[in-house]
Parts: structure tokens; C-alpha cells; sequence
């Protein structure tokens, strides 16, 4: 592939790229007696070990001191890593802490993040960040953003105290809960830490401070020196669970059952300190947030991402084939092709649950160069279809400093002998330290067909601060398949360019940075060599230095159709080709405050033909109200008049209200209205964590759907109870 023709510009790349690699170094001191974590760093042993400090801002002074001070000591005995962190802070009621909920986005708040690389591969990591609050948020980084893990919860402590001088806190990181080599007597860690002082908007790291890397990026991190390794030895958790349900579903007659289950959550076993298997017996998802409504006008499938955590953990191991529609910045967008993707599992294509009767899963590294992820699971019946089983591979090699070549094997057998397998191989190739240069290629075997299975994705860019540029190329050919994935079109190429700059003011005290930038997507169908769809996006954006934007990026939409098209509400467009412009205008307002969130106003001129509208006012405000209770609403209104038929207006509703009584015991209530299929639903969710990763669920759902004259109801009660036991 491409990496025969780049290999002279790769082997000259350093073992380690530059940038702020291995700027800084910080000793950790192994201690007798582990320090009481109460927040308050009074302990003598904390005063013996060397502080990492001297934090450097990426925003909004890029390379100054950042401008209050942090120090952070690092201390481990034979079971635990331990961090001491101070946060100096000259305007105490300044601080700002809201969030109680472990894993939810710290946006309103001061934060405080460790990142560990703890293979010191430049790739893979876990991410450790807290409030002034002590609320927990963790993660797994794969590849250096390529995956971020929030689903892996695992235990580890963290205490804090807010005084005059500003906050502090104490972290307890379990060795058993984070992997390293065991081969290396005396391992050196990549480490980094951040702190966020959100009244500023302030952003200040301890070696990663470019703004050409995020802090995710480990091959850019300091060093943990000092450690001597201990003996973690190995460990089975053994996870099981038990629920009870009630369940009242119908229309005209309705009918309640009363059911009661047991199963195995998870069993945990790492074969090797890299390499982790999980396996699972008649799995239950009871306690999984559902999905928020959607109202689909495109007439393309909707992606919908998964949520359950067995197949969320380790996810970043099976990415292949992902070719999304992106921003031209570094936000990834919705993915349009993903030749994996879990979802497919367990789950019909409406949404609803499939037995799920066992699965497996391996994930992890092989010596110092493979990651390998093998998955198999059996699904049990379902409406007279009988059960699948699924099984996958995924293999990839570290070559160079930041890049790989990899594998990819997916199979999907039925009982009855209908089935569908793919392989794959691709590359990831990272040079110059900006540039990429990506490619997919696939073959899909189905069931009774023979021809036209072939898909491939070549992609290439350069990413800074200041300058993105790239070109995505794919072809799927028409009966190109992959049931364990998601496509959002089949037999066409598609061609996706892009450019940007982003500039920033230099002494501009409300304005942090602009983006000027084309994003077109074409798509042109194989079988007559006639385009499909064209979109293009004018983005102009501007980022305020409080942590507001605007955005007024005009777009170009054109599609030709060649068979009517049936949008909800009964609207029917003709085959023909439309084109028109569209201008939506948003406002994200400054998340420290109070009151947050975004809203967008769009008008479509000419829309699917001339004198056809739509309009669309998007309502998504984001409340706190103290540290206990915030209400995210997310509220849409879509006036839609085609030529030559009446106007329809759509309504959709997806307002969530949060209440957190402590960190341990949150509730979450989301409260849905779709307009277009009459729905309106109640999902209440009361979780107690009584020790991370082991949970009391009480979940409520009311949903009613009417059909005519008649409601069909679906409601449930489930009360789901977890715990774990270590060997």
C-alpha cells in the first residue's frame, strides 16, 4: 500500500517524535506507609518528594506561565500510584466546582487531569482528571485519541479540600487497576498533567503545552522516573448480577409481567499485564441509557453509537475502516463508513434487545508491537429468526514512531447457514509530525452473491493549529456487506476535500481564534457515473476567549434522486435533481456559567424544489443550579413545505434533568417527545455506586406510541444489582 511509497520519509523518522516529547522528567519516591488520602498534603512525606510545577499555557497565552501555580508529587508503595496535587488559586470564591456525576464532562468546573502511558509506547494511555469537588472522571485513550474510552470505570480514589489558598487533592491509582510491562525492572512511564481554571478559560500543562498536539497526544508527554516495579500479580474479578423487572406492554389489552434474572456480568482474567479477557453469560443491558429521538429528513441511515459497557471497553482496539464526516477541525464528526461497529450485536435494527446468551472478548498488547482484540458472542432466537453468532479479529502492528499496519476479520453465521464475512487490512501512517496518510481495504462474503464486494478508503492530511488540509477517497461497491458494521452508502465513490485556516488575533482580548474553511462531500453512484449527493460547507467560526462561539457557515446542498423520496409527516419528493444554499446560524454560549448551552436558527430556501422551505430553531440550553441539581434541554421545531403540498411542522424533545444527592447516588431523568411518530417517553435512572464499578440500579421507563385512536404503551420497572469479587 502507500507505505511502500512513504517508507523513505518514515525511516527518517526519530524513535520518538519531537515537539514537547521528554521535555521534562519528574521522580517518584516509593514509601512505606501509603499517606491518608484526605485532600489536605499535610502529611512529612509529601513534603520529601520532588513537585512537578512551573504549568505552561496552551490557551489563551500560548508558552506563558500559567497564571496561578500547580504542583503535583508522585508517590507509589507495592499496590498503589499516589498523586498529591495542589492548585494555588488567588481568587478562592473563583473557583468553580458543579459537577457530582463520575464520568460526565467537567465543562462548568475546575479540573485537574493526570494522564498515564504507562507502556511508554507514545500511543495508548489512561486519563485520571477530577474536580475541585473530588467528582471522578476516567477514561482509555487508544491511539492517541483515536479512541477515548469513558465507559472503563475502574478503582481508584481521590479526595479534595478547598482552603484560602486555593484546592488541593490526593489520588489512590490501584496498580491492579492499570497495565505495564512486566519485563522491565525499572519502567519509565510517559506522564502528563493539566489543569483547567475555568473562569478564564485558562488551559495549562506541565510538558504538553503546543497547541499542534492535544493533551491526549502521549507521544508528546514528560517521563515518570523512579519507579521500581513490584510484584502486582495476577487477578480474576468476578462480576455477577441479579434483576427484577416488571413489565406492562400493549394497547387496547395490556398485559404486566413480573420477571427475575441472574447472569455474569463480567469475568475478568488478565492472561498477561497486557493482554485482559472478559467473558459474559446471558448479559443484561437493563441499566443502559436509551437512546435520544432522532427525526431522520436525510435519506440515509442514522448512525446511533453504542452504549453498552462490555462492548464499549476496549472498543478502540477493533477501530477499522471509519471514514466520518468531519469538521475540518480536529472534532471528529458522525461516521459514514465503519466496518465495525458493536451496536450490530445484540440489537435489532428498531432498537430492540436481542438475547445476548454468552460472548468473549480478549483485548491488549502483545509484546512491545501488537494489539490484538478477539470478540465472539451468540445471540439466542428472536421473532422466529434463529440466533447469529458473531466473531472478530483485529491485529495491529506498531511500526515507526506513530504508526501501524493492521487486520481485520469479521464473521456473522446463522443457524440456518446464511452468513457474512469481511476481511480487511489498513494503515495509519504519522510523519512530520502533522501529516497522515490512511488506508482501507476490504472484502465482504455473503450468502448467494458472488460479485461487486469490494470497498477501499485512501485518505491523506496535514493538521495544526493553524493550517488543516486533506482528501478522503472511497469506493463501495454495490454489494459490498458488512453486517458487524455501519454504511451509510453502497455502491458509489465518494470524494471528500478539505482546507482551513485558523488564525488567531494576537491581542485580542475577546477573541481567541477564527476558522475559514471548505468541506465538500461527492458522491457519485457506480452503476451510471451520476452524482448522488453534494454537500459543501463554508464554516466561518468564531471562538471567544470566555469559551462562546459563533458560527454562520453557509452550506450547498444537492441531491439527485431516482426514486421518490419519503420524508416523515407523509411528505413524498419526486425523483428529480434539487439543489439549494442554507445558512445556519448558532451561538455556543460560555459554559462557565450558570446558564449555557447553544441555539441555532436554519432557513433552507427552495428546499427539494423551488418554493419548498424548511426552517429550524434547535433550543439546547445547559442549567446549573449549584453543584446538585442541571437540566440539559434539547428542544427542535422543523417547519417543512414542499412544492405544491401543505406545510408540516415537527416537533422533538430529548430535555434531561440531573439530580446528584451526593457523588455516590445520582439520578438522571430524560423526558422525550418525537412528533413524527407520536411518541412520548419517560426513562428515570437512580444509580447508587457503592464502589466504582459495582452499582444499585433502579430504572423506570414509560413510553407511549399512538397508533389511530389507540396508545401502545411500553413500561418497565427493573432494579438491577451488581457486585464484584477480586481473587
Amino acid at each position: 500500500m502507500v507505505v511502500i511509497f512513504l517508507e523513505p520519509f518514515l525511516a527518517a523518522q526519530a524513535p520518538v517524535p519531537g515537539g514537547t516529547h521528554g521535555r521534562r522528567s519528574v521522580q517518584i519516591l516509593k514509601v512505606a506507609q501509603a499517606p491518608k488520602l484526605d485532600g489536605l498534603l499535610d502529611e512529612k512525606v509529601w513534603a520529601d518528594v520532588e513537585a512537578a510545577k512551573d504549568f505552561i499555557q496552551r490557551d489563551p497565552k500560548e508558552g506563558l506561565p500559567a497564571t496561578e501555580r500547580t504542583e503535583v508529587r508522585a508517590l507509589y508503595d507495592e499496590k498503589s500510584l499516589y498523586f498529591g496535587v495542589k492548585c494555588f488559586d488567588s481568587d478562592m470564591p473563583g473557583i468553580l466546582a458543579t459537577e457530582l456525576r463520575r464520568d460526565n464532562s467537567f465543562g462548568n468546573d475546575d479540573s485537574f487531569a493526570v494522564i498515564i502511558d504507562t507502556f511508554h509506547d507514545h500511543r495508548n494511555s489512561f486519563l485520571f482528571r477530577i474536580n475541585p469537588r473530588g467528582t471522578q472522571y476516567d477514561a482509555l485513550v487508544v491511539e492517541e485519541s483515536k479512541d477515548v474510552n469513558v465507559s472503563w470505570d475502574e478503582r481508584w480514589e481521590a479526595e479534595t479540600n478547598i482552603d484560602e489558598s486555593g484546592w488541593s487533592a490526593e489520588i489512590k491509582i490501584p496498580l491492579k487497576s492499570i497495565r505495564f510491562s512486566a519485563s522491565e525492572e525499572k519502567p519509565i512511564f510517559g506522564i502528563d498533567f493539566e489543569r483547567v481554571i475555568r473562569r478564564r478559560n485558562e488551559f495549562a500543562y506541565w510538558n504538553n503545552y503546543s497547541r499542534n498536539f492535544n493533551f491526549n497526544q502521549v507521544s508528546q508527554a514528560g517521563h515518570l522516573m523512579g519507579m521500581v516495579a513490584p510484584e502486582t500479580g495476577l487477578r480474576v474479578r468476578v462480576k455477577p448480577y441479579i434483576n427484577t423487572r416488571m413489565i406492562t406492554q400493549g394497547g387496547t389489552n395490556r398485559n404486566t409481567s413480573f420477571l427475575g434474572d441472574v447472569g455474569l456480568e463480567d469475568l475478568k482474567y488478565p492472561v498477561t499485564p497486557g493482554l485482559t479477557l472478559d467473558l459474559t453469560v446471558n448479559t443484561d443491558f437493563a441499566q443502559t441509557e436509551v437512546d435520544n429521538q432522532i427525526i431522520n429528513f436525510d435519506r440515509f441511515p442514522v448512525f446511533f453509537p453504542e452504549k453498552r459497557e462490555f462492548f464499549l471497553e476496549g472498543a478502540g482496539v477493533f477501530e477499522f475502516g471509519v471514514l466520518r464526516a468531519e469538521s475540518i477541525g480536529r472534532t471528529e464528526g458522525i461516521p459514514q463508513i465503519k466496518l465495525y461497529h458493536s451496536r450490530t450485536i445484540g440489537l435489532s435494527k428498531d432498537g430492540k434487545a436481542i438475547p445476548i446468551l454468552a460472548g468473549a472478548k480478549m483485548t491488549g498488547k502483545l509484546g512491545e508491537k501488537f494489539t490484538v482484540g478477539l470478540l465472539e458472542a451468540q445471540t439466542s432466537d428472536y421473532q422466529a429468526k434463529p440466533g447469529d453468532n458473531f466473531a472478530v479479529l483485529r491485529l495491529k502492528r506498531n511500526i515507526f514512531s506513530r504508526s501501524s499496519l493492521g487486520l481485520l476479520l469479521t464473521n456473522r453465521q446463522a443457524k440456518g447457514g446464511d452468513y457474512n464475512r469481511l476481511i480487511g487490512v489498513d494503515q495509519n501512517l504519522v510523519f512530520l509530525k502533522h501529516m497522515k496518510v490512511t488506508g482501507t481495504l476490504a472484502k465482504s462474503f455473503t450468502d448467494r452473491i458472488q460479485d461487486k464486494q469490494w470497498m477501499g478508503i485512501l485518505g491523506a492530511s496535514w493538521e495544526d493549529d493553524f493550517f488543516n488540509a486533506g482528501m478522503d477517497y472511497a469506493v463501495v461497491e454495490g454489494n459490498f456487506e458488512s453486517d458487524l458494521g455501519f454504511l451509510s452508502h453502497v455502491g458509489v465513490r465518494r470524494y471528500e476535500p478539505r482546507f482551513g485556516i485558523f488564525p488567531r488575533p494576537r491581542q485580542s482580548k475577546k477573541i481567541r481564534q477564527f476558522e475559514f474553511s471548505f468541506r465538500m462531500e461527492h458522491i457519485v453512484r457506480l452503476e451510471d457515473d451520476q452524482l448522488n449527493t453534494q454537500h459543501i460547507h463554508l464554516n466561518n467560526f468564531i471562538n471567544f476567549q470566555d469559551g462562546s462561539q459563533f458560527r454562520a457557515p453557509p452550506h450547498r446542498q444537492i441531491e439527485n434522486l431516482v426514486k421518490p423520496l419519503y420524508l416523515p409527516g407523509g411528505l413524498i419528493v419526486p425523483p428529480g435533481r434539487y439543489s439549494w444554499w442554507y445558512l445556519p446560524v448558532t451561538y455556543v454560549f460560555n459554559p462557565a456559567r450558570k446558564l449555557s448551552g447553544s441555539f441555532q436558527y436554519r432557513h433552507e430556501k427552495d428546499y427539494y424544489g423551488k418554493g419548498g422551505r424548511r426552517q429550524l430553531i434547535m433550543l439546547q440550553p445547559v442549567v446549573k443550579l449549584g453543584r446538585r441539581f442541571s437540566t440539559e434541554i434539547d428542544y427542535s421545531i422543523n417547519r417543512i413545505r414542499l412544492p405544491g403540498q401543505a406545510a408540516v411542522v415537527f416537533h422533538l424533545m430529548n430535555n434531561r434533568f440531573n439530580l446528584a444527592l451526593s457523588r455516590k447516588w445520582l439520578t438522571s431523568t430524560l423526558v422525550q417527545y418525537n412528533s413524527a411518530g407520536d411518541l412520548f417517553g419517560v426513562n428515570f435512572r437512580l444509580n447508587y455506586i457503592y464502589r466504582p464499578g459495582d452499582n444499585l440500579f433502579v430504572v423506570y421507563n414509560d413510553f407511549r406510541i399512538k397508533t389511530g385512536s389507540v396508545t401502545q404503551l411500553d413500561r418497565s420497572l427493573i432494579v438491577k444489582f451488581t457486585h464484584s469479587f477480586d481473587f
